[in-house]
């Protein structure tokens, strides 16, 4: 809740209890100076185009750059990447120059890795060779009375206070939701936070080039979507309206 003495979060900023969900798939809380992201997949371009597709070459500088805009905003000083920050050992190779000029613009940030599937794959070892500067996590990692790990199944029996609106944060999924336009020909995936009955709160994925999962509406307790400005809150129930009547 935002009392007397609050930051006062920026026009279409979500505020889930002690939590800011941001448009552009960040999560801060403002109370610790921490800003949350999952799912960055650092490399998968330079991976992809190292196996003959051919993808953009400003994948990873653009993830970066949205990050950078993201910590600015939020006035983080504490970055938690809640697992698969690098998207494999190949992509991994060449990030050290685009990784050391990022860093400088953020010299007094600490950045802190909770590994996830595609991080254990590149290897911790090699992670922490080619991207100096992290702090290795294993999942659950626990802050501050908050659960947090890359995915959700690492949470399946934590606890916490009764009146607490969430109780965890992991990624994994790249939860997407697929929106009805207003003329109603066609449907346009979003990217979503989603607070399943566990109340744990699954991140969209932050990387420019990660594709996504519809989500489950069963699953959903609360759905949250960001529309590029803001994120807003959407009744599950309406989008399970929409879909009995197609």
């Amino acid at each position: 809740m935002i009392g007397p003495d609050s930051p006062i979060p920026p026009a279409g900023v979500f505020v889930l209890g002690d939590l800011w969900l941001w448009p552009g798939f960040g999560l801060s809380r403002p109370a610790h100076a921490q800003l949350m992201v999952a799912d960055v997949h650092l490399g998968k371009a330079a991976s992809f185009r190292a196996q003959g597709v051919p993808v953009p070459e400003q994948v990873t500088e653009d993830s970066l750059e949205r990050l950078s805009v993201l910590i600015r905003a939020s006035q983080a000083k504490t970055l938690i990447v809640l697992g698969d920050l690098i998207h494999d050992r190949l992509g991994l190779s060449g990030l050290l120059p685009v990784w050391t000029r990022w860093r400088d613009q953020h010299p007094h940030l600490e950045l802190k890795l909770i590994l996830g599937n595609h991080d254990r794959r590149a290897s911790a070892g090699a992670i922490e060779s080619k991207l100096p500067g992290l702090q290795l996590l294993a999942e659950p990692f626990f802050d501050a009375a908050l659960a947090m790990a890359h995915e959700s199944k690492a949470l399946f029996d934590i606890q916490g206070s009764n009146d607490a609106a969430v109780l965890g944060l992991c990624g994994h999924e790249h939860p997407v939701i697929l929106m009805p336009d207003v003329l109603k020909s066609k449907g346009l995936r979003r990217p979503c936070f989603y607070l399943d009955h566990q109340r744990i709160l699954h991140l969209p994925a932050f990387g420019s080039f990660t594709g996504g999962h519809p989500v489950s509406l069963a699953r959903c307790k609360r759905l949250f979507v960001d529309t590029v400005d803001a994120v807003q809150e959407i009744s599950t129930v309406l989008f399970q309206k929409r879909r009995r009547h197609r």
